[in-house]
């Protein structure tokens, strides 16, 4: 038969139990965090400061920038201009022949009939 003094105890170290468990879970999840935080790389002080070069900043290491003989830097050029010129020109709007204003002069034309 169970008694009540018995049932407490069990519950007592139920929750001792459960407790212990919590703070496992705690220090584990802050050592995992701790972990995280070292093997992620820390950006220079000179970039914090702001006194870093900006093209040195701004470039990721390993990238480099091509290197383009002159007649190939007029070709690109012209046709990366050709490009802007075709898009500018698709999006010209197109002129309405009547301005088309909020209000209408007929009472029914708002109806939609």
């Amino acid at each position: 038969m169970i008694t009540l003094k018995n049932l407490s105890r069990k519950l007592e170290k139920l929750e001792a139990s459960m407790q212990k468990d919590a703070r496992r879970l705690s220090k584990l999840i802050r050592k995992v965090k701790r972990a995280a935080s070292k093997t992620s790389p820390r950006p220079k002080k000179a970039l914090i400061r702001g006194k870093a070069d900006h093209a040195a900043a701004s470039v990721p290491p390993g990238r480099q920038k091509r290197k383009l003989s002159l007649e190939t830097r007029a070709k690109l050029s012209a046709l990366m201009h050709e490009r802007w010129a075709a898009k500018r020109a698709m999006d010209v709007p197109v002129v309405a022949a009547e301005p088309v204003t909020g209000s209408t002069t007929n009472g029914d034309a708002g109806n939609g009939r």
